[in-house]
């Protein structure tokens, strides 16, 4: 028995009309209700009419341009960038140091981008083997940026491979069938590394390395153009320079941070308050120190000795590793700190809330009066299940 096939033109003739509505909808164009007979609206139409929805926010900066700060890598990367576009010969390998959140992704992202040319990015604990990094390779063209983001974290071994890739453009495979090596050539290629640690890099490797560029903490009135220049690009909207300056006071001097407080705050904005965006919104100035944070000024204060990273991360039961890496780094640095006294006067500190000495770690003056501040607050209400006595 032959199976007659159904016309599927009735069906379509159903579901065109509720297709051009929706289309109507999401491109805003509003319903027609006059009488006049319709154009027929054809596949072409339809594409042309309709523009994809991003809902994607990047607020990574595209050119140089629009990267504050960082001014002598900036400038010793365009000098290198200008010889390339006239040589078309592949800038040297670079290593971008700095804490996390200075931007040194950002930096790698940007000089691709003025360039022109691909851009190839992977962690170093994702390369487990050679087989890895080949695979990253095998896929580069002439003059492309490889991006491995915490480079220190490679292991040795795959450390020496590169010698050979990044100083001569070859990389030797095994062939097991014939037992021999086989070395193959690669377009010549633009190694940038970033690292929070140099020292756990192998010398050889770092002296294949021609640029080593420092990227510096940024100053609050830097983080306060970024959160500025954020608000522009990405929201379409002036922020305030009051509130840009709130946050950027709470960002730990780290880019990142920035940017993430931002959304956080554009996204509360926007769901709680009616109007324009003002800094009555930032009632979170005694925030900006995480819980870890606090722990780490309440048991220094507690204890009144000088304490090891290794004994204090296990006091406030964190990694030593992150201890030094991620709370540490804001809490050591001068720290702008303005309050109220008991009566009523404006006050500010610019101080770190801990130092380091030769003994270990020991509490500021400033931290001191941190600790009494969130006193006050808890009996307001907040950090209601933490422990502030010393």
């Amino acid at each position: 028995m032959v199976k007659r096939r159904r016309s599927t033109k009735g069906l379509y003739s159903r579901i065109n009309p509720i297709i051009n509505r929706f289309l109507d909808l999401i491109s805003g164009v509003k319903p027609d209700i006059t009488t006049e007979p319709k154009r027929r609206r054809t596949r072409r139409t339809i594409m042309e009419e309709t523009k994809p929805l991003n809902n994607n926010i990047d607020f990574r900066p595209k050119t140089f341009d629009q990267i504050v700060g960082q001014e002598i890598v900036k400038e010793y990367l365009k000098v290198k960038i200008n010889a390339f576009k006239k040589t078309k010969v592949s800038i040297g390998h670079c290593l971008f140091l700095g804490f996390s959140g200075a931007g040194k992704t950002t930096m790698a992202h940007v000089m691709a981008n003025e360039m022109g040319v691909g851009f190839h990015s992977i962690m170093a604990t994702r390369i487990k083997t050679w087989n890895d990094f080949y695979q990253i390779l095998k896929n580069v063209n002439e003059n492309d940026v490889i991006f491995i983001d915490e480079i220190h974290a490679l292991n040795p071994k795959i450390q020496e491979q590169l010698y050979g890739v990044m100083e001569d453009f070859v990389y030797t495979l095994e062939d097991k069938n014939l037992n021999r090596q086989i070395q193959q050539r690669v377009p010549r290629f633009t190694l940038i590394g970033a690292t929070t640690h140099t020292g756990l890099l192998n010398s050889p490797l770092l002296s294949r390395i021609q640029y080593k560029g420092q990227l510096s903490p940024y100053t609050v009135d830097q983080l306060t153009e970024m959160v500025i220049s954020a608000g522009k690009r990405i929201y379409n909207f002036n922020i305030p320079e009051d509130v840009a300056h709130g946050i950027a006071r709470l960002s730990r001097r780290s880019a990142r941070t920035c940017y993430n407080l931002l959304r956080s705050f554009i996204d509360v904005a926007e769901a709680s308050y009616s109007g324009k965006i003002n800094s009555n919104m930032l009632d979170m100035d005694m925030l900006f120190n995480t819980l870890p944070s606090r722990k780490y000024i309440v048991t220094l204060l507690k204890e009144r000795v000088p304490i090891g990273s290794r004994s204090l991360a296990n006091m406030i039961q964190e990694q030593e590793s992150t201890l030094t890496e991620m709370i540490e780094p804001f809490l050591i640095s001068d720290i702008n700190m303005e309050y109220r006294d008991s009566q009523g006067n404006q006050k500010q500190i610019v101080e770190p809330f801990a130092k380091i000495t030769p003994k270990g770690r020991i509490a500021t003056q400033s931290g001191f009066t941190y600790l009494k501040l969130c006193k006050v607050l808890q009996t307001q209400g907040w950090f209601s299940e933490e422990s502030l006595s010393i």
